[in-house]
């Protein structure tokens, strides 16, 4: 069961604040966040498909790490690479290629380099006696021994230690464990979760198969999580949370948080344009053919100018050449027209294989056009359809074609990255409003871009998003299918979708239109009993095609509308995310860090802070804190590119002296430039829907509250702050633009 990690915490309440593990630096020192992941592509071919990436990185990234990974591939890390890298982790699914070299760099070379290795699933190898006395450079710094050869006689093993705060995560262990080296304790050191004893010849032979000590932690294959290859469903054994955190030494930094902004949790909206051009079979719309665009422009994004929602058409199928390009086009302009709507491109030809096109080769392709099976098709959706479905049809125009044979939609033109990004995005940008630039590039397909692919989108100024399917609920019942934040390629970053769209709610579009409807149980699993992910309603255009697709997502907007989250744009969640692989955290000492160069990135967040609060005066740049599951939330300002944020422990509450002290606890809308005085304070803001403020720590009182946009007032009115210091009040104009909010106190207005 999923419940909250507790990793003592406490301690920081005492004299001082205890900074451990791998996240402890020297004063002024970064912290260290970076883990360097190896895999073997012998045995995993790309990153997305090792375990680390699928099983580990998410609940790494939850507690503020980096993963980089390694291919063994490539030869062995050199030492100068391990400059800085808080761990060394590894999940090889069996043995690995030239393993008596990895194992002899690993005891050279990693270990007194990196302070913690993390061994999960095998070793790497069968070590010989020899290997195995000398990889216990690693093992006997987390307080184990390892020795050659493996527990066999499984069925008569028996428990022994059993942790319960680190094993029955998700499910338990087997009845019958799994055949697994021989690993004992050393000493006392090691934090013991899974050990079994078994009868081996004339004596009893006990093994430890999860463990977590000083320099590390191990978790043997079979023991760590369990896939059940008969329905293709795996669950954590072991809590990934608890034993990672373990692990790493349970360091204290500021996390940077990309679930909450302005002290809530956030939530964006985009589209991709899949079946954009494709008619509509809603009954209402069946006097006059009409497309799923225009369906969607009436009543997914017109009735809601509370949401901000990022739209990205395919350029082909707006292409103005034809007649229903420009029809197509006409409906692209008035989506951007509106203040709510951010433009986006979801490519030029609609790639749905992007490893194909890296090595592009136009006779290859046309090969493949040649060569697939020809049938009539009716609709891009219904093609779009077949693709994902792998089922083979050919139009009538041999390069307009959607198979999974076929690398693309559109094909009458060579690929190239200048025009399946720049020409996407400088075309797309011209049917958008003046001075209303284009945002961010949404991958199509597979959602596997190309380092270069990434690169030109980084180049051009926009942010890229998509893939990385997210789900959990009563069909992905583990936060293992719950993605991490990015994808690596080369030295670019793909950022991951927050979650999955509706097509994989509907059989690949093929039954159960109304599934996506359930994304609401995702959004419930990730927020409680811990806040894993924002919230977001990804879908494509196509959902305007049948009622149930459209109802499912109106009532996920509907709910959006209703909840306490922030509508914040796509563009500015991609930035969140890339700001959390920028942000650069220093140890100040004490209780203090300075925190930087974070993007987008404004909420950092301590865990298990039941005992923690900002101390306002030893910081710079906090806007305020708020609290979710014994997770402190601080929300940083994004005029203070270098913010300080400390802690104190939580004692009882005084009434504040004056309203410097003041706090946002949250807020609908973005705030930032926020500057206090003992009278009052100020603040600029801009978002959508109900400008909803809450703040807390103020003297009790009248206060007025004043608000203008360029030099005209947009409201005053006299707000009340309770005998508790909350003071809560509401905007009633629309945030579109950016505002000036002034908040001042009785006295002062009695002065004037």
């Amino acid at each position: 069961m999923f419940t909250v990690r507790k990793f003592g915490l406490a301690l920081l309440a005492v004299l001082g604040l205890l900074v451990s593990g791998v996240g402890a630096p020297g004063a002024g020192e970064p912290v260290r966040r970076d883990i360097l992941a190896l895999y073997d592509s012998a045995l995993e071919p790309a990153i997305d498909e090792t375990g680390i990436h699928l099983n580990a990185e998410m609940p790494l990234n939850h507690l503020g790490f980096i993963v980089h990974y390694h291919d063994l591939q490539d030869g062995l890390p050199t030492a100068d690479s391990l400059d800085g890298v808080a761990a060394v982790l590894t999940a090889f699914p069996r043995q690995v290629s030239n393993y008596r070299a990895y194992f002899r760099w690993l005891v050279d070379v990693a270990a007194p380099k990196v302070p913690r290795v993390i061994v999960m699933g095998d070793i790497g190898g069968a070590p010989s006696p020899l290997e195995a006395r000398r990889l216990n450079a690693v093992f006997s710094r987390m307080g184990l021994k390892l020795k050659a050869g493996e527990i066999s006689n499984v069925l008569e093993a028996r428990v022994v230690t059993q942790d319960a705060s680190v094993i029955g995560f998700e499910r338990g262990p087997d009845p019958i464990p799994e055949s697994h080296p021989i690993v004992e304790r050393e000493g006392d050191t090691a934090s013991v979760a899974l050990e079994y004893e078994t009868p081996q010849r004339t004596r009893l032979q006990r093994s430890v198969v999860v463990a977590t000590g000083p320099g590390g932690g191990y978790a043997a294959s079979g023991f760590y999580i369990h896939y059940e290859s008969g329905i293709g469903m795996q669950r954590w054994i072991v809590d990934p949370f608890t034993f990672f955190a373990r692990a790493l030494g349970e360091p204290v930094f500021p996390v940077p948080d990309t679930t909450t902004v302005s002290g809530r949790r956030l939530f964006f909206s985009h589209v991709d344009g899949d079946g954009w051009n494709s008619i509509t079979r809603i009954e209402r719309y069946r006097d006059k053919p009409t497309t799923s665009a225009e369906v969607m422009l009436k009543d997914l994004v017109e009735p809601y100018p509370d949401l901000p929602v990022t739209i990205g058409p395919v350029l082909s199928d707006i292409d103005q050449s034809t007649k229903r390009g420009v029809a197509a086009a006409e409906i692209a302009g008035q989506l951007f027209a509106l203040p709510q709507v951010e433009v986006a491109t979801h490519t030029n030809t609609h790639p749905f294989e992007w490893g194909f096109f890296e090595d592009y080769d136009r006779q290859r392709e046309l090969a493949l056009i040649k060569g697939t099976p020809t049938e009539e098709s009716k609709s891009v959706i219904e093609q779009v359809g077949d693709a994902v479905a792998s089922v083979w049809r050919r139009p009538r125009n041999p390069f307009l074609a959607m198979s999974d044979a076929l690398p693309r939609a559109y094909m009458n033109k060579p690929f190239s990255v200048e025009t399946e990004v720049g020409d996407a995005l400088s075309e797309t940008e011209k049917l958008a409003p003046p001075g209303k630039k284009i945002a961010v590039y949404l991958w199509s397909g597979d959602a596997l871009p190309f380092e270069a692919a990434i690169a030109a989108t980084r180049k051009a100024g926009v942010r890229n998003l998509n893939g990385g399917s997210s789900r959990f609920d009563a069909q992905s019942p583990s936060v293992s299918y719950v993605s991490p934040i990015s994808r690596p390629a080369g030295d670019q970053r793909q950022i991951y979708a927050v979650n999955t769209n509706e097509n994989v709610y509907t059989n690949l579009w093929r039954d159960r239109f109304n599934g996506y409807a359930q994304l609401s149980e995702t959004f419930k699993r990730t927020e409680d009993p811990v806040r894993l992910r924002g919230t977001n309603v990804y879908y494509h255009a196509y959902s305007a095609e049948r009622t149930a697709s459209l109802n499912a997502v109106k009532s996920l907007l509907d709910w959006a509308r209703e909840a306490d989250v922030i509508p914040i744009e796509a563009s500015r969640y991609a930035a969140i995310a890339d700001g959390f692989f920028s942000t650069r955290i220093e140890w100040l000492g004490g209780r203090s860090w300075k925190v930087s160069d974070r993007d987008g990135l404004n909420t950092v967040r301590f865990d298990a802070a039941d005992d923690l609060a900002i101390d306002l005066a030893g910081s710079v740049g906090v806007l305020g804190t708020s609290r979710h599951a014994q997770s402190l939330y601080v929300a940083l300002d994004a005029a203070t590119p270098e913010a300080v944020v400390t802690l104190k422990p939580r004692g009882e509450r005084e009434a504040p002296a004056d309203a410097g002290q003041v706090l946002l606890a949250q807020s609908r809308w973005l705030v930032s430039d926020m500057q206090r005085d003992a009278c009052g304070f100020s603040f600029e803001t801009r978002g959508y829907g109900r400008g909803e403020f809450e703040w807390s720590d103020l003297p009790a009182g009248t206060y007025t509250v004043r608000a203008t946009r360029d030099g005209t007032e947009l409201q005053s009115a006299a707000v009340t702050a309770d005998d508790e210091g909350q003071l809560s009040f509401a905007l009633p104009f629309n945030g579109f633009e950016p505002a000036a909010i002034s908040v001042r106190c009785q006295a002062e207005e009695g002065r004037s």
